[in-house]
């Protein structure tokens, strides 16, 4: 009697871990003899352009290149952060978006002294990680995957062609999309943190998986931007909110993102953060070598661990405290796979006082 007794405690005690055990978000750094300085966008050096031959069978814009042994070992990472961190969404038969962020227009970088290769890569997503995702999704049986963007300051397809997105969507069969000129319906936020309603492209609220590609970098008005700012920002049309999106309320930022990540609900993030941007952020980082995929099921379990990996406290941040207070993940009891947050962590520069909005735009304790 004793021993069915004990068994059954035990049994409660396992189902109670379970039960309340919180999201994995997996951490994979690789190998940096093959990755760091292995993405090349040298089209302007010493103020000089270097421009495409041009014509029906050649390059026609401005594109980066990349070692192929480092989009192997990219693939390699995501491959192995995904499986650590488990939760894939899709499955055979879905319709998958992968939301990018390539806001950054390459002239607007150039002009203002951000045109070399790490200053690029840094603020943007690195289209080797979603690459592995694209194959990850056609391997797991998607009937369709959009590579989708909505720059608030540039074209989406040049943006997404020029840091090589399109690369990649001819080896996956996906399609590139621009979340600008889609059409789009009006959807009631849930909470009305911000406004009451917002205009979300069809293809994203119709999609059956939405997966959040996004780089690591500090933000003026947020303190940091990873995969939540990409949906809550990247998602809304610029055909309604202008350029650069100046119509979604910047001075309750925080509050706006939540309000849109509470209506498309992605599934999935996954942040490449090969470099990674400290400083002026968004556009206008110091490139930082990590060597880093960070992934989960859980968006804010996965922006919250890759907060810590800059070297700042993730409860100091409006984005991160109120998406955890309306259910859209969690902070706490995070099963961080694969690195150690302290072995990979790195104390990045917050942005410069010169360059910060006011704390209560992004919800930001202690600027």
């Amino acid at each position: 009697m004793k021993r069915v007794w004990l068994i059954a405690v035990l049994l409660t005690f396992v189902l109670t871990v379970v039960a309340y055990a919180g999201p994995k978000v997996a951490i994979v750094k690789g190998n940096e003899k093959v990755l760091k300085d292995s993405w090349k966008h040298e089209q302007w050096v010493n103020f000089v352009p270097r421009y495409p031959e041009g014509g029906r069978d050649k390059n026609l814009y401005w594109a980066p290149e990349w070692t192929k042994e480092s989009e192997l070992e990219i693939e390699e990472m995501v491959r192995r952060a995904v499986k650590l961190a488990g939760g894939w969404p899709v499955k055979k038969g879905d319709t998958v978006l992968l939301k990018i962020n390539v806001n950054a227009d390459l002239w607007d970088q150039f002009s203002i002294g951000r045109g070399a290769s790490n200053e690029l890569l840094c603020i943007t997503a690195d289209a080797r990680v979603a690459r592995a995702v694209a194959l990850l999704c056609k391997e797991s049986g998607a009937k369709k995957i959009y590579i989708a963007e909505a720059p608030g300051c540039a074209d989406a397809i040049y943006s997404l062609n020029a840091f090589g997105h399109n690369e990649y969507s001819k080896e996956t069969g996906a399609e590139l999309v621009s979340l600008n000129d889609r059409p789009y319906r009006w959807v009631k936020a849930p909470h009305e943190l911000s406004m009451k309603e917002y205009a979300i492209p069809d293809v994203v609220l119709d999609a059956d998986v939405v997966i959040s590609i996004s780089p690591m970098k500090t933000h003026s008005i947020m303190g940091f931007s990873c995969t939540l700012k990409n949906i809550g920002i990247g998602c809304p049309p610029g055909r309604v909110y202008g350029s650069p999106k100046t119509g979604l309320p910047h001075n309750k930022c925080y509050k706006t993102v939540c309000d849109v990540c509470e209506i498309v609900d992605a599934d999935y993030g996954v942040i490449g953060a090969i470099y990674a941007g400290e400083g002026i952020g968004p556009c206008d980082c110091d490139p930082v070598y990590m060597g880093l995929v960070i992934a989960g099921s859980d968006l804010v379990a996965t922006d919250t661990t890759a907060c810590k990996v800059m070297g700042f406290v993730p409860s100091h941040y409006g984005v991160l405290s109120l998406a955890e207070k309306i259910g859209l993940g969690t902070m706490k009891d995070i099963e961080v796979v694969g690195e150690d947050v302290w072995d990979v962590m790195k104390m990045f520069k917050p942005c410069p006082k010169k360059a910060r909005t006011p704390a209560a735009w992004g919800g930001i304790i202690g600027w």
